[in-house]
């Protein structure tokens, strides 16, 4: 553990106050001892503010567009887009360490597995990952056990498949039992590998995709035990559509009458929320997750911040894999969000406290549910990120600029010089001090690469698969979503 580190500028609660000159800042059992000015000034052009959360991720290591996911309707990416088995170690290693080395000090990894008898062993594997590189984590057990293919039926679809691969899929088994073994394995999962860097939750990757009962089970064994539960909603308009038709009470209201609603729910996206729904959400003590490069990616649409905000709802950011340039890049990611949602009046409408609270410490409450996050203070995690601040700054002219202005303006992951996490060096002068990132990204993309080789009708199976779907949701008796 590293005993003190000198900086010369110290941002302690971002866009709440100004910077702070030569610093000095000890740590003891994971936390901020103390903070004190320097005796010399500090030469190192660094900048210091807490690290980021990425409170929604898939911790792909093989990104998706390697394995045919292009940038499409949601729908259509999710036909087109299928991983074989990787070694969940080695994968959620290089995944972490990208995020290591964009400043992120926790994510939320949703698990993307669902093979029950082999939770356990993924689970290990992950937890070694994170304790590799040491950035926290918080591991989502995935539930579906409804849609595979399309909201609904799932027979609706063969019409629009190929006869050999309308026989195929009709020959698949149904995905229509209720995972109730899946939710069984959670807490088994929590009493293996659960410690302060690692924590365990619910996963059901939604309502459209989880059965009514298997929700019911979530719901209760989430109050039970006391246990956070992450769930995708509301992403995309045909989603919006089917469960509309399918609840007619309203999703929310549903959810909230099996007790799903609570400070223990963490949704990603909620692009298509309305206004009683955020109401309804914030007065629970949900957090929501916004995916702004995703969603652009998916054609989702925008989250409605604003409503967010207008409302008093909690909300963090993530990448959720998809990053806007494909360089999980979370300080790009964060300026896009930023600029997006900041109105076009002459005072922000996102201001960047308002930001950096949602980045750092509502962010961190998808992790544990705490609201101690997002500040360097005495006796707070000693998790803060180092950024290149003269690099940022270097073709300045003027010398009184505002430290926030420069980070939101030129951050990215190539300025990010140091990571702490709870007391731990793990990245130093930009280079992960648990893993050679390079090494392992090699070793993964040859063995992804052997598994993909190995199906040489890979691409043109999801291909068809991904015009079946668009076919599906193009017909008329379909949501035709192409206008406003």
């Amino acid at each position: 553990m590293t005993a003190s580190l000198d900086v010369e500028r110290l941002l302690p609660a971002p866009g709440h106050g100004p910077a702070e000159r030569n610093v000095r800042l000890a740590f003891s059992n994971g936390r901020i001892a103390a903070i004190e000015g320097t005796e010399q000034p500090c030469r190192d052009g660094g900048i210091a503010l807490p690290a980021m959360v990425n409170a929604h991720d898939h911790g792909y290591g093989v990104l998706p567009p390697a394995f045919g996911g292009a940038d499409d309707a949601l729908e259509c990416w999710i036909a087109s887009f299928s991983r074989p088995a990787i070694e969940p170690r080695l994968e959620a290693a290089v995944a972490f360490g990208r995020m290591a080395l964009s400043g992120i000090g926790a994510t939320v990894h949703c698990h993307n597995s669902l093979a029950a008898d082999s939770l356990l062993a993924e689970a290990a594997g992950v937890s070694r990952a994170a304790a590799d590189i040491g950035i926290r984590v918080a591991f989502s057990c995935p539930v579906r056990d409804r849609n595979p293919w399309i909201y609904g039926d799932q027979s609706d679809l063969l019409p629009y498949l190929p006869p050999e691969d309308r026989a195929r899929m009709g020959a698949a088994p149904a995905d229509d039992t209720p995972a109730l073994h899946l939710v069984e394995q959670v807490e088994a999962v929590a009493a293996a590998h659960e410690n302060d860097l690692f924590q365990v939750q619910y996963g059901p990757i939604g309502p459209q995709w989880c059965h009514d009962v298997t929700l019911e089970r979530i719901a209760e064994a989430s109050a039970t035990h006391d246990r956070r539960v992450h769930m995708h909603l509301l992403e995309s308009r045909r989603q919006r559509e089917w469960l509309d038709a399918t609840y007619p009470q309203g999703i929310l209201r549903f959810l909230d009458d099996i007790g799903l609603l609570s400070r223990r729910l963490t949704l990603a996206h909620g692009v298509h929320l309305t206004d009683d729904e955020c109401a309804l959400l914030a007065e629970r003590g949900v957090t929501v997750v916004v995916n702004t490069s995703c969603n652009l990616r998916m054609r989702s649409g925008l989250a409605p911040v604003a409503r967010f905000v207008r409302h008093g709802l909690r909300f963090g950011f993530g990448l959720d894999g998809c990053a806007h340039d494909d360089d999980q890049d979370y300080f790009r990611d964060l300026r896009l969000a930023w600029r997006l949602h900041n109105g076009t009046g002459l005072e922000p409408a996102f201001p960047p406290g308002r930001l950096f609270d949602a980045a750092c410490r509502d962010g961190f409450r998808c992790i544990d549910g705490s609201n101690d996050y997002g500040r360097i203070v005495p006796g707070a995690r000693a998790d803060l990120v180092v950024l290149d601040y003269d690099g940022m700054r270097s073709d300045f002219l003027v010398s009184d600029e505002d430290e926030l202005d420069v980070i939101l303006t030129r951050a990215t992951s190539r300025h990010v010089r140091g990571l702490m996490v709870a007391g731990r060096e793990v990245v130093r002068d930009g280079t992960l001090t648990g893993l050679d990132l390079q090494d392992a990204e090699r070793e993964l993309m040859e063995h992804a690469g052997g598994t993909v080789a190995a199906d040489p009708e890979w691409s043109a199976h999801h291909r068809l698969r991904r015009n079946a779907v668009r076919a599906y949701y193009a017909d008329a008796k379909h949501l035709d979503d192409s206008v406003d």
